[in-house]
């Protein structure tokens, strides 16, 4: 029975189609892309590419294997929510839509009916579609800012989120090292997305494989661009590049503001924005003083703050309410 079930599984192993093709086809797309993007980040970027380490406590031994080990579960979880959204697309629930992408009135949705945006030219439809993403990002990092807080409730951290917290000094590979639990309530926002607008399922699909990039970056330990590469980001990047006081530095994230929330816990609970920290009081004090300090020119001396007991070194000592989880 064992066997039969194991070659079944083997023979639907496949990147291919980008949706429809069922859970094995989203694990195999989901482990392929963040074992590889993960070694990519951990193993190989660091040797071709000078980057500056964000803390100085190195990782214990064995943690990267755990972390690595422990995100499959995640990763099947998120196969099948999915998984989930074909099925809810096929019966014609939400208002996701086929076709393509740049042309949304030209193809039509599983259940036969036409495409939910209409048709529209390639450039409206391009906007659009760039506008999904905005929302997306909005969406995806409001979510994960309060739900981050609520597993960093009592019962909540000490039965399920404090795997994620095992690891004070981070790798690519702790993106998505989380208990299942945890990966039900992160991925639930996936589904949600489908019910508040017209959304391509290939947007779909490709944006939510992009975020496990995103996961990973933001543990990764150095950093990689000044901004999480994000749509906003890249943009702001493009239009005022990296300024060492305000501006972008003010609302968009960073790899540093997420690693410190693993040495500071009750600070630092967004993915992509800063806003929800900055609204809600839970930025780090030291973490706007010592943000450009690792995008100083070569040659130039960088001094972090001593502010909140130099958390842009990373020495991590934690300090009042800062020892445990809320």
């Amino acid at each position: 029975m064992l066997t039969h079930l194991a070659h079944q599984a083997l023979g639907r192993l496949s990147v291919l189609p980008l949706y429809g093709g069922g859970f094995w086809v989203a694990f195999t797309q989901l482990t392929v892309f963040y074992y590889t993007m993960g070694a990519v980040l951990h193993f190989v970027l660091p040797r071709i590419v000078p980057v500056k380490a964000i803390q100085a406590q190195p990782r214990k031994r064995g943690e990267v294997l755990r972390d690595a080990f422990y995100s499959l579960g995640p990763l099947a979880v998120k196969a099948g929510v999915w998984a989930l959204v074909e099925r809810l697309h096929a019966r014609g629930w939400g208002f996701t839509y086929e076709g393509s992408l740049l042309q949304p009135g030209a193809g039509a949705g599983a259940s036969g009916s036409s495409s939910r945006s209409g048709g529209m030219g390639a450039g409206a439809a391009l906007s659009y579609c760039l506008l999904c993403v905005a929302l997306l990002d909005y969406l995806h990092d409001t979510w994960f800012y309060w739900t981050h807080r609520l597993l960093h409730w009592g019962p909540l951290y000490r039965h399920v989120h404090y795997i994620h917290h095992k690891s004070k000094a981070p790798s690519a590979f702790t993106g998505y090292s989380f208990h299942l639990v945890e990966a039900l309530i992160v991925f639930a926002n996936e589904v949600l997305v489908c019910f508040m607008f017209p959304l391509h399922m290939g947007l779909h699909r490709l944006y939510h494989l992009y975020t496990t990039l995103i996961h990973e970056g933001g543990h990764v330990g150095y950093e990689l661009a000044p901004f999480i590469p994000t749509l906003e980001g890249l943009v702001t990047l493009a239009a005022r590049g990296v300024r060492p006081r305000g501006g972008a530095s003010w609302w968009l994230n960073t790899v540093q503001h997420h690693d410190l929330h693993h040495r500071f816990p009750t600070r630092h609970f967004s993915l992509y924005f800063t806003h929800w920290d900055r609204l809600c009081g839970t930025l780090h004090p030291a973490y706007d003083k010592d943000l450009f300090s690792y995008f100083t020119a070569p040659g130039q001396p960088s001094k972090p703050s001593q502010e909140g007991e130099g958390a842009g070194q990373g020495q991590g000592v934690e300090v009042g309410a800062d020892k445990k989880a809320d």
